[in-house]
């Protein structure tokens, strides 16, 4: 008779423990293509163990659940910091893997005409990205670059859907904003205007140029600018952030020109600082 008061005793304990740790949402769950991408999930969603004492006696050891969900993790070890050669100044951008090649996704107002520029992963480390793609309409670019040691770039799935059930779609980005490090920001997606995504979240100097993500991985579109009203006086609104949807883009051209460029390769670290708003609101 004691050892199942015992088993339900442990029973018990263990469904106390599930019900305490937050639970990830399962939108937040990355679309499972194959058994890569299965084992893949499983090791990222498994980021440590703790041990729980039951009621028994028993250490139990129970997953500790992160707070930034598989998407935001992702993007975070993705995130790059991308610079002019010529210029000071600095926006942000993405280290991904499309069309077999390595890629940085960035605004195209950050890139502006320059043909390579600077990508900066972590502890010091710097490659040359060749500009292989800009889309100024669209406020989006493309990089060619070498293998980054310290980033872990993400497969490239792009959201090519533009219509109104984006809205209310819960993203995130991590960026650089001014001085600040890998700023990981969340928000929401509030409306579409002007062929653009707008979103109630933080953006300011420097983040131009990070991808936003859904909560499935998929890279809805790039930070392109912050709305600073219509009101005479120029105040920026850092919780309203228009966002270039990569939904808008030749994915045809875009795939040609990437499989198509040649890299360039390793080089020091370069100074920068704060690059300038992008400009005022979309009219």
């Amino acid at each position: 008779m004691r050892r199942w008061i015992k088993k339900f005793v442990i029973v018990a304990s263990l469904l106390l423990v599930s019900c305490t740790l937050p639970a990830s949402p399962v939108s937040s769950l990355p679309e499972i293509n194959n058994d890569y991408d299965l084992v893949s999930s499983l090791q990222d969603s498994m980021v440590s163990r703790v041990e729980v004492q039951t009621a028994g006696g028993n250490l139990l050891q129970v997953l500790d659940a992160p707070n930034l969900s598989i998407t935001e993790q992702r993007a975070r070890s993705a995130a790059v910091k991308v610079r002019s050669l010529l210029s000071p100044g600095h926006g942000s951008g993405t280290y991904v893997i499309a069309y077999d090649r390595r890629v940085v996704v960035t605004a195209a107002h950050v890139v502006r005409s320059e043909s390579v520029m600077a990508i900066d992963g972590r502890d010091g480390e710097s490659v040359v990205g060749k500009v292989v793609f800009v889309d100024e309409r669209n406020d989006i670019a493309y990089l060619v670059v070498p293998e980054l040691k310290t980033r872990t770039a993400i497969r490239y799935r792009p959201q090519k859907s533009y219509d109104e059930r984006l809205i209310g779609t819960h993203i995130t980005y991590t960026g650089f904003p001014s001085h600040h490090d890998l700023l990981t920001i969340r928000g929401y997606i509030s409306s579409l205007e002007h062929e653009m995504v707008v979103t109630n979240m933080f953006g300011w100097f420097g983040s131009s140029g990070s991808g936003v993500f859904d909560q499935r991985g998929r890279l809805v579109g790039i930070v392109s600018g912050i709305d600073v009203g219509n009101i005479g006086i120029r105040i920026p609104l850092d919780s309203i952030v228009w966002v270039a949807p990569v939904s808008q883009l030749d994915h045809d051209i875009v795939k040609l020109r990437i499989q198509t460029a040649e890299s360039v390769g390793v080089i020091n670290a370069f100074p920068g600082a704060p690059s300038p708003r992008r400009g005022e609101s979309i009219p």
